[in-house]
Formats: C-alpha cells, structure tokens, sequence
C-alpha cells in the first residue's frame, strides 16, 4: 500500500514533460560515485562540507562580526516547561555530532573537532521582573524585541563557542519567546526546519515519558562532508565544473540594480520588507503555472526575473538559488549547512513578454538540472569571475522559496508553537526576495542592505514584483515594462559626518531611546502618541520639521543628522541609528574673520546682474495689534545680534574675488501712518550695498484708524533664503515678548570656510549625470529672454484636509510628466532648490535649525521618470531626492570652487531650462510668531531688468488658504504662453491623480495583495498558518 508520499511522488513524475523526464533520467544515471556511509578513521575530527568551508573563509576575513549569524525564533503560548527544554536540547545535541563540534585550523586548514561532553548554550531570562519589581505590560514588547536583538548580535567563536545557541525569555506566564541563534556554516533555513521538528519531538517525549519518534541516522554530517569532497574530487567534479566554465562564460560582471548608494561598500546591515500576495491571485498563478506545465517555483523565479529585466535593462540577468543538497536519502535528517547557491543565468529576447520569460527560465532550470549540487566554490573556480572584498562573487540578489507544507506543525503539550521573525539587521547579499507557501497563503519579503538601498526603492520593488504575479497570470502576453535609462548611484556625502544610513544595526532597540526618540517626535509634529512604526512623512511631517527633530534629538545628547530622519523616518528605525552610533564629530575646522564666499552666493554674482542688491525679498507682516515702534526696533536689535549674517557685506577681493566681511550695518526705520508698504519696500532696497551694507532692513508702519500695524522686512538673497525667513520672522515675534533668543554659535561665514574646503571632485560623475536631461525645450520662441518681460499667472487645486506627505515629491512628479510634450528627454534635468543644511562635520557648532543665510543650494536633478504609472514614478523620485548627497551643495563647488579644468567644465555645462522650487513655502512664514502677526504679503526680486533670464520657466509650489499652489513665471516674448499653459493644466491633473491615488488605497491601483507588512501583523500571520496546519493535519489523519 502506497504512502501519501509515495503517491505525490508518482503524481509529481506524472507531470513531467518529455523534456524533464529526459532530465531526470540523465541525473539518475550519473549518479555513480562514492556511496554515503560513515567515514573512515577517527571520529573526533571531520573535514568541513565544501559550502560550509566557504563560509569559514568569510568568517575569517570579517571576524568578530554576525554578518554570517542565521537565527530562529519560536512562540510558546501556553505551558511550557524548563527542565524538559533543557533535556530535549541535550538529547537533540547528543544525535548530532556536528552540534558538539567547532571548526579549527591545522596549518591554515580548517577541520571540525567533535567536542563528546559539549551541550547548547541555553540561557532563561524572566522579562516581567526586575529583581523583586514587577515590569510594567506596556514595557514588556519592548524588553522582548531588545531580548531578541541581544542573541542575534552576540558573535561566536567558530573554535571555542557552542555552535547552538537556545535563548528563552518569559514574556508572560504562559508566554515564551524563543530565540536560536547558529553560525550560518552549521545551518541553513532547511536544517532549522529540522532541527525544531526534532527538538519539540524530544520534549514531547519526555513529557509524555515515551521514546522519541525520530528518523534514523545513519550517517552523520562529517560522514556527509568526507563523501561530498571525494565525489567531487575526480572526474566527477571535473564534469560539472566543465559545465558550469561554459554555462557562464561572458556572463555580466554586475547587474545594475536600482541602487540608491555606492556598493562599493563592506556594510551588511540590512532589514527586511515584508508582503502578502493575494489568495486568488496566487491560486490563479498557480494554476496558471500548472498550464504551462511548469512548477510553481520556475513561476515565481521568472516573476522575479521580470522585475529585475524592468529594473536594471539587462536581458542576460543572473540570480543565486539556494539548492539543497540532500539528494542521498541518508542526508535527510541531518543538520548542517547543506545548500549550495545554483547560479541561474537567464537569458531575455528583446521587449520580452512573461510567456518569453518563462520560457528563458525554464530552459535555464532544464539546463542546470544536472548540477545543482555543485559546490559553489567549485562553480565560482570554474567561471572566474572578477574577486572583490566589498562583494559577493558571481551574486548579487538570491531567490528563496519554500512551500512549508512538507514539513510538520509545531506542538507543545498544552501550547501553541509558532515560528516568528528573528531579525538579524543583517543581508548578506544585496538583495535576497524570499517567497513561503502554507496552504493557499502565499507570502514573502524582501531583504536588503540599508547601506545600498532606501526604504522607498525597496518598496517600489516589492508593489510591483506582486503586480507582475498578476501580469503573468491575466496578461502573459503582454510585453513588461520597458526599463528606463539607469541613473546615477547617488555618491556618499562629502560634506557631513561619516556615519550614513548603512551605520545602523538593524533590528530591536532599546525601551530608553525608543521612547526619547518617541518624545521628540511627537513635540515636532504635535501629536499626543504615535506608533513606533509610523512614517514621518506620511504622519504630517515634512523637511522644515525634519531638521527641527534632528535638532531636538542633538540637544537631547544624540549624534544624528538631517539625512537619517530621512533614510531611517520611522520612530524605531531612527532609534536603532542612534542606539549603534559613536559620537564621530570632528574638532572645528579654524575660520578665518574674513573668508570666502559661499557657492550659492558665487552663483548669484555670476548672473551678470546689474545690480545684485535688487535680488532681494521683503515680507510686509500685518500685526494682531498696535506695536510699541521702540520696542519692536529693539527686538530687531536681538534678532541681528542672533544672526551675524545679516550684517555681512560681500566686498572684492584680489585673491578670492570676492570675500565675506562681518559687522556691516543694518537699516531701520520707523514710517508716518498710512505710508505705503510698497514704497518701504523700494526705500530699503534703494539702501541696499553690497559692499558696505545694509542688507537687511525692518520699518514700522503704524496703521491709520480701523487699520492694523505692519512691518517690512526687507533682505538681500545674498544673505537670506526662504527657511531663514521662517527663524527671522519668529525670532523678532519672540524677542517683541521678551523671550531671549539663542544666538547661533556658528554662523555662515564659517559655514561658507568649511564647504570651500572640500574637494567636490568624487561628486563629479554624478552632477554629470544629473544635467543629463537638459537642452532646449519645444516651446521657445525667438524674442529676448529677460526679466523685463516677465509673466505670471498660478494653478491652484484643493490640499486634503488631512494634508499630504509627499506633496513636494509629488507636485515635482507632476510637473515633470507634464513637460514631457515638450522636454528635450524622457528623464528631463530641472533645476531644484534644496535646503542646503545638512550637518557639517568640520563643524559641530552649527545649528541648520537656527541658521540664518544663503543656504539653499540650486541644482540639476534629473527626474527619474519610469515610462510606468505616476505612482512608480512619484516612488522613483522620492527615492532620488532622498539620495541626492549633501543637499546639492557640491554642484555649486565644482563650479566655482574645483580645480580649474573641474570648473570650466562645470561652468560651461548645459543648465536645465526649467526651475522647480519644490520645497516652496508650503507653510506661512507668521505661523511662526505665535499671533504676533496675522498675516504676511511678500514681494520678489525686482530690477535687472534687461538682465538675460536663466531658465525658460520658473516654477514654484506652495500652500494657501487650503489651495496647492502652482506658480509659474515666464517671458511670453522667448516661451510660447499656450503651451506654458497646457504645461500649467496638465501637471494640475497629474497632481490631483497622485493625491486621490494616494487617498483613496495609498498604494498603487489594483496591487494584488499587501505590501508592508508590519512584523507584528507576520507574527499574527505566523500564529493562524500554524493553526489552519494543524486543524489540516489533524483532519488528514
């Protein structure tokens, strides 16, 4: 009578096409060789598995470190008993020699010594009480998250350690975490798979007091290592490695993923990004598959294979599968590292469809089917390829797949077992995406270094990876996506400290700064509580509140910069950053009195204006109430003694052309009542020098009855931008009150000393790439282009009432797919503003929350425009911004401040023709003053008239009355106003469509399941599979 094993095999033979019968019967008949049995000679000592050897070297060349640490981790809810754990870990370590060994080195080789008295190190830990105090419940997650971030952090000593590491934390009464931690040398995701089934056998033998129901073995893993070297040392080896040298000859050195960063880093820290597919899409998948008389995992390997054609553009792609090599019956209980990673080289025809890739994986599969057991030492030997420390060779990405409907529940007399996550805040390789099938659940993740890519660009994948589930299922005839021209890798930052996004170790942190990092954010953006997983920038926060929280955290003790709440902008993930970080500030670097000027302020002289000073800007303030003319002019006073900068003049210099000069004077005036604003504003302006000063002006203008007073404020850009004018305008509310201001311990002539003295040159290529996208746009007429002629009209749509978070990516987004009838590329280079404050490491002192300058740095950005939906590249261009390094800066060094070839390059560069003030002034600047001022009317540059204007257009975004507002500003004369305007309506519309996509699902339209996922909500997930298992298995038998 056949087994229900034995009749899916006959089911699964049956299956089988001609093809892959051929295959098999071609396998079965090379099979000669040496026989598996126990090893002659000694058994205190075995030679490592090949694979296993492979990663001993790693080890050896990064010691010390968990880079190759694989943990497990296991839920008990309900009884759970410590001695029987205790003995079922003995007798699970007693059937397994290689769970009592430990790798050494004789003369440079390595070997295994059985250690006969060695046992797990197995450790209990109570986390609800301290000593004799009870722990708060709310407290108690948290404890089991940094529980579990202590085991997977803890290194081992391959030579002297347990390779079997059993933690167990009491998280209630009835309630037990479990933590296994292992060398990945000695075990693979299969082994643990293993190792559990037979580790909760032992204990529930011992419970019930009979004797364990375990499989036999006859052979041991150093018999299994002695047997794996000898086949694979004659001409046996010599034949797959023949194959492999040709099966890969001319294969791509490198696949040009979606990187965000160098990879030319040795950073694995990595996290995980979870998703769920949706159950009827799967089974149509399925299904699917099964028509095409293929298995589910030739299906999901050409999925994968489709999104990495539509990422990278290459049509010869490669990805690592983990292989088992248990091939010999006798291997199968054994635990160990016994995988392999089987190369698989896919080739693609062009603008392929997924029935082509299908096809190209499957003959690929057929291909390699004879030697997936192959080493990969022995493959990597056979190909050669170029060797790096920085990187895995052959591989960049892995595909994992496992349907877990083999393997047997998880039972406890009396409990409820599950597996759940155990994140190590590791990724060994650059991206591994991981598939598991339970029943009719199909679920995944992908993991990914944090040092090479951003959050977003992760994200993206994953949305669209279950996308093309859903292509290859209803549409296997339409051809993918075409893949969009790759654009630059965004270099590291020059400029701040050197501690990026990739320093974080991943995974749980501690309670202590989880909850100060909690504190600061919700004072910033002015909540009661949020979730330790909560987005910032989806949860109210935007770049001005940024800098304000990374100013909280550094004034609370922290080491943090502006890009980490940026690339880690979850209240956890931002903890996890400041939790690992040494404090990396360097000393000041020495400023001269006098100095250079900054890049922004060279760009400005260099426009060839007539008169520099007329590039300024004014605010003229409405006031709530009557303002004492003495006491506001003394609240002046405060603000420029606060802000040295606004009485800087900018004089000639034989050496530097141009140099900043301290203490020059400021203006103030108190006018009659009634007098117009607009005069002011052109009276302060009149006074204006730039070489003696003033550059900065304040007038009264007392109200005439039934009118309220008001204040002009007047600057030069050359000492201003628009964040300073927000800490302006607060800062005189706040010094009217009499609240002392904090005077700015660096200003921006230090700021400007330090900038000039970074070599720019690294950065080039990049800023080369970025202008990429200019050139002459379709509309331009021949008429003189100055500002004489100057034209403005505004398109305005509704802001949600809830607001929206990624409103200055998006209205880019828009604008951008609305230039396109026009623009010279399909990925056009506009010119961006950025914030410039990013923190310098040459220089502690300074505070970007509180300075004031000319910050803002212009420069190209090349919209990375996918040919996809607007939300593929609204995702595309928030990762991009998020990369762009130093915040532009050094586009302006290597203009006005590289070496000499560097700058005449840079200076004869095609520019952008279009500007996008993306940043805006998305709030009003008198929010600020605290009901000081009610109301604020600005006026811009004026003067230059005849001045030649830079860009075609200028386009700026911001908020009012409730409104998005876009401004755009042209010269009818040298632009063609119709089509300036069906630019202007078409990015209206591309905006609505990205608000209402984003508030009607905030995912892409029709994503066939969940992406996301929180890892609470897996463990949820984790909990029910194992029910619905059970209930199945219990109903079978």
């Amino acid at each position: 009578m056949s087994t229900p094993a034995d009749q899916r095999l006959t089911d699964r033979l049956a299956r089988l096409s001609p093809a892959q019968r051929a295959a098999l019967t071609s396998r079965l008949a090379a099979r000669n060789g040496p026989v598996l049995r126990p090893r002659p000679g000694p058994r205190d000592r075995f030679p490592l598995g090949m694979d296993q050897e492979r990663l001993w070297i790693l080890d050896q060349l990064d010691p010390g470190t968990t880079t190759y640490t694989l943990g497990y981790g296991l839920r008990v809810r309900g009884a759970f008993d410590r001695d029987l754990f205790r003995r079922a870990a003995d007798a699970l370590v007693s059937r397994h020699e290689l769970l009592r060994s430990g790798a050494e080195a004789e003369d440079g080789r390595p070997f295994l010594r059985v250690h006969p008295d060695r046992r797990a190190d197995l450790r209990f830990t109570d986390l609800t009480r301290d000593d004799t105090t009870e722990v708060p419940a709310d407290e108690i997650e948290a404890r089991r998250q940094e529980f579990i971030a202590e085991q997977v952090r803890r290194p081992f000593d391959l030579a002297a350690d347990p390779v079997l590491r059993l933690a167990v934390a009491k998280v209630a009464e009835d309630d037990h975490q479990i933590v296994e931690t292992m060398p990945h040398s000695f075990v693979d995701q299969w082994s643990y798979v293993r190792l559990n089934e037979e580790l909760l056998e032992h204990y529930r033998a011992l419970a019930e007091e009979r004797p364990p129901r375990v499989a036999e073995m006859p052979v041991q893993f150093g018999d299994w290592a002695h047997w794996q070297r000898e086949r694979f040392a004659g001409p046996h080896g010599a034949r797959h490695r023949e194959f492999w040298r040709t099966f890969l000859d001319g294969v791509p050195q490198r696949l040009a993923l979606p990187y965000d960063h160098s990879p030319d880093t040795t950073d694995h820290s990595g996290e995980h990004y979870n998703f769920t597919l949706d159950g009827t899409v799967a089974e149509a998948f399925f299904q699917r598959a099964r028509q095409a008389r293929t298995t589910p995992a030739t299906a999901m390997t050409a999925v994968y294979a489709a999104l990495l054609y539509e990422v990278t553009g290459q049509r010869d792609l490669i990805i690592g599968i983990p292989t088992s090599t248990r091939s010999e019956p006798e291997a199968e209980p054994l635990i160990g590292f016994l995988l392999t990673s089987v190369p698989l080289r896919i080739r693609l025809p062009e603008n392929p469809t997924p029935e082509d890739v299908l096809a190209a994986v499957a003959r690929s599969a057929a291909a390699v089917a004879d030697h997936r057991e192959v080493p990969f030492g022995e493959i990597v030997e056979a190909a050669a390829p170029d060797r790096s420390a920085n990187r895995y060779p052959l591989l960049q990405t892995m595909l994992v797949q496992l349907d877990l409907d083999d393997s047997q529940t998880l039972e406890l007399p009396g409990a409820e077992v599950y597996a759940n996550a155990v994140p190590e805040g590791i990724s060994t390789m650059d991206l591994t995406t991981a598939w598991w099938r339970v029943g009719a659940t199909v679920y995944g993740r992908i993991e990914y270094r944090t040092a090479l890519f951003e959050h977003t660009t992760v994200a993206a994948m994953a949305d669209r990876l279950l996308q093309l589930v859903e292509q290859f299922t209803r549409h296997p005839d339409e051809p993918l996506r075409r893949p969009v021209q790759a654009l630059p890798v965004p270099p590291a930052p020059l400029l701040g400290d050197s501690t990026v996004a990739g320093d974080a170790a991943a995974g749980p942190v501690a309670a202590e700064i989880l909850t100060r990092v909690t504190t600061a954010w919700c004072e910033v953006l002015g909540v009661e509580s949020t979730d330790p997983g909560a987005v910032f920038f989806t949860s109210g926060g935007t770049s001005l509140l940024a800098v304000r929280l990374a100013h909280k955290l550094r004034g609370d003790g922290f080491t943090v910069t502006l890009k980490d709440v940026f690339t880690h902008p979850t209240p956890t993930g931002l903890a996890q950053v400041l939790a690992s970080r040494r404090d990396t500030s360097t000393s000041p670097a020495p400023i001269p009195p006098v100095g250079p000027l900054g890049p922004e302020q060279e760009m400005l002289l260099s426009r060839g204006l007539s008169r520099v000073e007329d590039f300024s800007h004014s605010h003229v303030l409405t006031a709530a109430g009557p303002l004492d003319p003495g006491r506001l002019r003394q609240a002046a006073e405060n603000v420029v003694r606060a802000h040295p900068t606004l009485t800087t003049a900018v004089r000639p210099d034989d050496t530097l052309g141009a140099r900043l000069v301290p203490g020059a004077a400021w203006h103030w005036s108190a006018e009659p009542a009634g007098t117009d604003p607009g005069q002011v504003v052109a009276a302060q302006r009149a006074r204006f020098d730039r070489a003696a000063g003033p550059l900065f002006a304040v007038s009264h203008l007392p109200g005439v009855p039934g009118e309220a007073d008001r204040v002009v404020i007047g600057a030069s850009h050359l000492v201003i931008d628009g964040m300073s004018w927000s800490i302006v305008i607060a800062d005189l509310a706040a010094a009217y009150r009499g609240e002392p201001l904090a005077p700015e311990r660096a200003g921006y002539a230090e700021h400007a000393a330090v900038v000039r003295n970074v070599d720019p040159a690294p950065h080039a290529p990049y800023w080369r790439a970025q202008s990429g996208g200019a050139g002459p746009y379709r509309w331009r007429l021949d008429g003189a282009n100055t500002y004489a002629g100057e034209q403005s009209f505004e398109v305005s749509l509704p802001l949600p009432p809830d607001g929206y978070a990624t409103l200055q990516a998006a209205a880019l987004t828009a604008v951008a797919r609305a230039l396109r009838p026009w623009a010279p590329h399909d990925q056009p280079s506009v010119w961006l503003i950025g914030l410039g404050r990013d923190p310098l490491a040459g220089l502690p002192g300074w505070d970007p929350d509180r300075a004031v300058g000319f910050y803002s740095a212009a420069h190209p950005f090349r919209v990375p425009l996918t040919g996809g939906p607007a939300a593929d590249d609204l995702r595309a261009t928030v990762t991009a911004l998020r990369g762009i390094p130093d915040s532009g800066k050094t586009f302006g060094l290597l203009a006005y401040a590289a070496e000499p070839a560097l700058r005449a390059e840079f200076t004869a560069l095609q520019r952008p023709r279009v500007i996008v003030n993306h940043l805006g002034e998305l709030t009003d600047p008198v929010d600020g003053s605290a009901g000081l001022f009610t109301a604020s009317a600005q006026t811009a540059a004026t003067g230059n008239a005849e001045a030649e204007r830079e860009v075609d257009v200028d386009i700026a975004v911001g908020v009012r009355d409730g409104q998005v507002v876009l401004r755009w500003l042209f010269n009818p004369a040298a632009v063609d106003a119709t089509a300036v305007h069906e630019a202007a309506g078409a990015a209206v519309r591309e905006l609505r469509d990205l608000i209402a996509a984003q508030q009607r699902t905030g995912l892409p339209d029709g994503l066939p399941g969940v992406t996301g996922v929180t890892e609470e909500s897996m463990e949820r997930l984790f909990a029910r599979l194992n029910r619905e298992r059970r209930n199945r298995q219990g109903a079978q038998t």
